[in-house]
């Protein structure tokens, strides 16, 4: 007789053996090379920059053809270009070797720009005084050739009509301690200046016209938007602000609040109007402003009065409105699920009257209120200076953390009323019960300062359900 076969699963088994899923799947857990950078809020965040073959990834699609072939688009989901000469050479190499259709991802560096005259004897002058400033005479040359002909935005143009399966665009501020150096030693320079603005304008403006190449829905995201930027949209003709605004499904932006911010945004009312009318595809917004004075703005004076059926999550950071603002806006969009006051100061009305109004007639499955305030508590009513140390405005460049309260995952430990003192967890049949029970007036809200130890409170009365079961069909943990 021959000799038996062992049973398959006695075989030994190899990790070629596996399925092309499970293999993109471990893909999916090795990270491509990556460089730091540093956020707005001080953070620091990495993203990919090389194409060589250091890490695990790199190795990982060395292995065979198979490999390769799996692990590609995992490599190449993430693409970050710097406004340098390097930055667009390694563009050009993702489109020559076939790369671009795998980017999901795309993330913009821009440095601040050299505007006005003498710029080489500047530099050469500064970095006899002080040799780290002798980069920027490099980085001079490389802003006067990229400009030139307008080479950058043709190339992002010829690159946005590849990238295929973009998802998301990130438009970030890079500084350095060189760049941070220059615009100390310019800051009274009479003709010349290093500046963010001009830098911002060009690439939202370089971005939005290659963005008219692509056919993606896209996430856009600014941390750091210059009031200019914003006041070059006055001469984007309305068809391009109409097909730029249907492109979108989130729009992520932080502004640099201007001098005049009511007449500034004023002025933009037809531009936005525009825009707005136009993404209706937008399913999450957060628009905020930066600055050690929030603007007095209405918000309609920024959404236009647009209804955005498809609109789920809605933030806004660092404005001073009236509480009618904030109603009036969320009772356009009952359908919200995700809502984020951040840095909110009320000028007018009651903040248990925005909070009834939430509990009532939304049905909000996750709520952050995070250092909200009133006007008065905030600001001197004769200098209009701060008057609170502790105020909502101390952060100013802080961006927005995810949600942290959510429907169901809010415990309420206290038996005191109205000081619920929540805090994470699940809620006990009980902590249900104290807060169905609860009316808009037990809620401690005196019209005149907000305790932050209210806040998780007044969160997890918002999300309570008001009967047994949940409020449209939501369910509770008891």
């Amino acid at each position: 007789m021959g000799r038996l076969r062992a049973p398959i699963m006695d075989q030994p088994r190899h990790i070629h053996d596996l399925a092309d899923e499970l293999l993109s799947e471990i893909a999916s857990f090795l990270d491509p090379p990556r460089v730091m950078y540093t956020k707005p809020n001080g953070k620091s965040h990495e993203s990919s920059d090389t194409f060589g073959e250091a890490s695990d990834l790199d190795r990982f699609r060395l292995v065979s053809k198979r490999f390769m072939r799996i692990g590609t688009p995992h490599r190449f989901s993430r693409f970050t270009l710097r406004f340098s000469k390097h930055g667009f050479r390694r563009l050009d190499q993702l489109l020559e070797m076939q790369l671009a259709c795998y980017v999901k991802s795309f993330t913009y560096m821009v440095r601040g720009f050299y505007q006005g005259r003498g710029w080489l004897h500047i530099i050469q002058e500064l970095g006899t005084k002080k040799p780290t400033l002798r980069v920027h005479s490099r980085r001079y040359r490389e802003q006067t050739e990229l400009t030139l002909d307008n080479h950058d935005q043709s190339r992002l143009r010829i690159a946005f009509a590849a990238l295929t399966s973009l998802q998301e665009i990130t438009l970030l501020k890079l500084q350095d301690g060189a760049d941070t150096n220059l615009f100390l030693a310019m800051r009274n320079h009479q003709t010349a200046s290093f500046t963010w603005e001009p830098a911002c304008t060009r690439a939202i403006t370089s971005l939005g016209i290659a963005l008219l190449n692509s056919n993606s829905k896209i996430r856009f995201t600014a941390p750091q938007i210059s009031p200019r930027a914003i006041l070059n949209l006055l001469h984007v003709p309305a068809a391009s602000l109409s097909a730029m605004g249907s492109h979108l499904t989130s729009l992520d932006i932080n502004m640099l609040s201007p001098p005049d911010p009511a007449n500034t945004i004023n002025s933009l009312s037809p531009s936005l109007h525009h825009f707005f009318m136009a993404a209706k595809s937008l399913t999450a917004i957060h628009i905020g402003f930066l600055s050690r004075r929030p603007p007095v703005l209405n918000l309609d004076s920024m959404f236009q009065h647009v209804r955005r059926n498809a609109l789920r999550t809605l933030s806004i950071q660092g404005w001073r409105l009236d509480a009618s603002d904030i109603i009036a806006l969320v009772r356009r969009h009952t359908q919200l699920r995700d809502l984020r006051l951040v840095e909110i100061s009320l000028r007018t009305g009651l903040w248990r009257d925005v909070l009834l109004v939430l509990r009532e007639e939304l049905a909000l499955e996750h709520l952050e209120l995070r250092d909200i305030d009133y006007d008065s508590n905030t600001y001197s009513p004769i200098t209009g200076a701060d008057i609170s140390d502790s105020g909502p405005f101390r952060n100013l460049a802080r961006v927005p953390s995810p949600l942290t309260v959510s429907a169901g995952t809010a415990e309420v430990g206290s038996a005191d009323v109205p000081a619920l003192r929540g805090r994470r967890g699940l809620l006990r049949r009980d902590s249900v019960e104290k807060l169905r029970g609860l009316t808009v007036e037990d809620l401690g809200d005196d019209g005149m300062r907000v305790m932050r130890r209210r806040l998780p409170d007044w969160e997890a009365w918002v999300l309570s359900p008001t009967r047994r079961g949940g409020r449209n069909g939501r369910a509770w943990n008891m």
